[in-house]
């Protein structure tokens, strides 16, 4: 059947929302830490040869930002219009496929309104046009124009690496397309030699990922959870009231209702399985050994399975079968509803907020006063909103390195250089778990002066504020920290001492706690430490428990000869009396305890203010004449003050 060349009005409005709901308040969200790399990479060298991603991106959008500027919706919009142009890529190819119109724009409707591409068409990253390539490169293979596919894979091989895994199915594609396929065939695998050298280098040297292996199964749901933004994703917080079972139900029954009649057409079947289940199986493959898992990566998988449902749309409503097609838009609706209403509606609140981080850093920063800033790969999220400060970046990695974990004798001498003559410290937290996890430059500051501020920011961003009088270095002798030479637990770890804060503190705010530990030998997994808040009769208040160094941080992996600071922190349950407190120090190990320590008494005095419980902000469950049911809860004890 011959499909109509004209674009009628329906098809335009179903193109116009496409590029209506990337573009909405598209300058509202922060831009977070991988969109600002992009932007300082483009501004600067536009590729790093220890950066997992080729230069075509990058090198683009300095060509844009050089016409448009570099604010957060300039540099945005080129991903709108990737992902705009990407779902009409989609219509064709469904219309051309089934010969039939209807297919065409419920296939315009889905990738319009899927919130997976939807979100990856507003970040100023490369996987928007990751598809966009993925996409015409099967437009061509649909048109018998190999030339066409040929150029769209190889520039989508420069844009990002994931698409080497498509590489297998589209060169079995364009074989089938007779010597001009063939010659396209053999010129593509041979362009992306140099890429695939450069991947393979980057997958054997980058410490971007921790020692594994990937849970396959959990990826796979991620992955399809991902497409209605019902998984937290890499730069992506998931909105209040997400996942939402029934959307989650509703967008898989239409998905395989479009699959199952889809999958009927052999040419549908064939694009569905060589570029959407093989290099879904490849991507995963090569994965499971380096298991630094994104969802991003598989965007140009889901561009043949969403065709083939399109299609099979397409053929399910075929007649003008009004019934299932209501069904079928509320199903939808409700899977893409909740997601577009959280993205849209409060964008600002779906990021990591590095713009109102460093505006809140830069309006209180005194002028001696230093900001340091944990991870120190983050340094691209915080210079493109800066513009009063530098940040000391600890580590000064390029990018993230998860082998580089802080330790007091590399961070001791870099803070008394860079604090000396300085009269407080502002400390921008933000991945520190990967590379201090242990909290050694919090604790650090700690004994150099007293914390009297923290704000926290969307996104997990913390910002802390230390203040002193004279500046206090450092010893380089950690046990000058303590005034002892330390307590030896086991043959290979060494208890320190540790430090409190001075004077009185309000029972409603955490009490810090610094443990100082040197490691002469290999220590074992699973050491953990709780801290706990009693009365001198053992009467328990408050209580934490966690891993000796931070939960990403295990034991058995701490290196030595090495010292490390730790700073724990304690709340006191709701309710707990003003008075004096003795904390208690625990490590131990399975059944067995290594250290039990109780401490310097502590008095904490009244409380900052009332006491408000969040779940008091909601509205109320049930309401009667003077009356109000705010909550129930239907847990037991606490776990804060659960004994050991």
């Amino acid at each position: 059947m011959r499909i109509p060349r004209s674009v009628r009005f329906p098809d335009w409005l179903l193109l116009g929302a496409a590029f209506a709901l990337r573009v909405w308040r598209l300058d509202r969200p922060s831009l977070w830490y991988d969109e600002a790399f992009s932007v300082v990479l483009a501004r600067g060298a536009v590729w790093q040869p220890l950066e997992a991603h080729p230069p075509l991106f990058h090198l683009i959008l300095r060509l844009w930002m050089g016409l448009a500027g570099s604010t957060a919706f300039a540099v945005r919009f080129p991903s709108v219009m990737a992902g705009t142009l990407t779902v009409a890529i989609l219509g064709a190819m469904a219309a051309r496929l089934s010969g039939s119109r209807t297919a065409g724009r419920i296939a315009w409707g889905l990738g319009a309104t899927l919130p997976f591409w939807i979100w990856e068409s507003r970040e100023a990253r490369m996987y928007a046009l990751l598809g966009m390539w993925t996409a015409l490169s099967l437009w061509g293979l649909v048109r018998r124009c190999p030339v066409g596919a040929t150029m769209a894979a190889l520039a989508g091989v420069y844009t990002h690496y994931a698409m080497l895994w498509m590489l297998p199915g589209l060169l079995a594609l364009l074989v089938r397309q007779g010597p001009v396929g063939r010659r396209g065939a053999l010129g593509l695998a041979l362009a992306a030699i140099p890429g695939a050298l450069h991947a393979w280098w980057v997958g054997r040297t980058q410490g971007a990922f921790w020692a594994g292996r990937l849970d396959l199964l959990r990826a796979l749901i991620d992955l399809g959870k991902a497409q209605g933004l019902q998984a937290p994703m890499a730069g992506y917080l998931l909105p209040e009231g997400l996942p939402w079972a029934p959307g989650m139900i509703a967008g898989a029954l239409v998905a395989m209702a479009g699959l199952l009649y889809g999958g009927r057409r052999s040419e549908v079947w064939r694009l569905l399985l060589l570029t959407g289940l093989l290099p879904l199986a490849i991507g995963l493959g090569l994965l499971y050994f380096n298991p630094k898992f994104h969802v991003h990566y598989f965007i140009g998988v889901t561009i043949p399975i969403w065709l083939a449902v399109g299609v099979g749309g397409g053929d399910g409503f075929r007649g003008g079968r009004l019934f299932p097609m209501v069904v079928g838009i509320l199903a939808w609706a409700l899977l893409v509803g909740p997601p577009l209403a959280g993205i849209l509606g409060r964008p600002e609140r779906i990021k990591d907020d590095w713009r109102g981080a460093v505006a809140a850093v830069e309006a209180r920063r005194g002028p001696q006063e230093a900001v340091v800033l944990v991870s120190g790969f983050a340094l691209p999220a915080y210079q493109v909103y800066a513009r009063s400060s530098l940040p000391l970046p600890l580590p000064a990695d390029p990018v993230v390195d998860v082998r580089h974990v802080l330790d007091y004798e590399t961070v001791a001498p870099i803070l008394n250089a860079h604090l000396a003559g300085r009269s407080g410290a502002w400390l921008v937290q933000w991945g520190d778990e990967i590379n201090d996890p242990a909290q050694v430059v919090a604790a650090a500051l700690d004994w150099i002066g007293d914390e009297i501020e923290t704000l926290t920011f969307a996104g997990g961003i913390r910002v802390r504020h230390f203040v002193w009088g004279a500046f206090r270095p450092l010893p380089s002798d950690p046990a000058a920290l303590f005034g002892h030479p330390g307590q030896p637990l086991g043959s290979h770890l060494v208890w320190l001492g540790y430090g409190l804060p001075g004077g009185q503190r309000p029972i409603d705010q955490p009490l810090p706690v610094i443990a100082g530990w040197r490691i002469v030998g290999p220590l074992p997994s699973g050491l953990r430490a709780s801290l706990r808040l009693e009365w001198a009769d053992g009467t328990l208040w408050g209580q934490w428990d966690g891993a000796l160094g931070g939960e990403t941080w295990d034991t058995a992996r701490w290196p030595w000869p090495r010292t490390w600071l730790t700073r724990y922190t304690v709340q006191a349950q709701v309710g707990a009396p003003p008075g004096r407190y003795v904390p208690r120090l625990v490590v131990y190990r399975a059944g067995t305890v290594w250290l039990d320590a109780r401490l310097d008494p502590v008095d904490m005095g009244p409380p900052q203010r009332p006491y408000r419980d969040p779940r008091w902000e909601k509205p109320p469950l049930v309401r009667w004449p003077g009356l109000a049911l705010t909550h129930i809860d239907v847990e037991g004890e606490p776990r804060a003050c659960q004994p050991l």
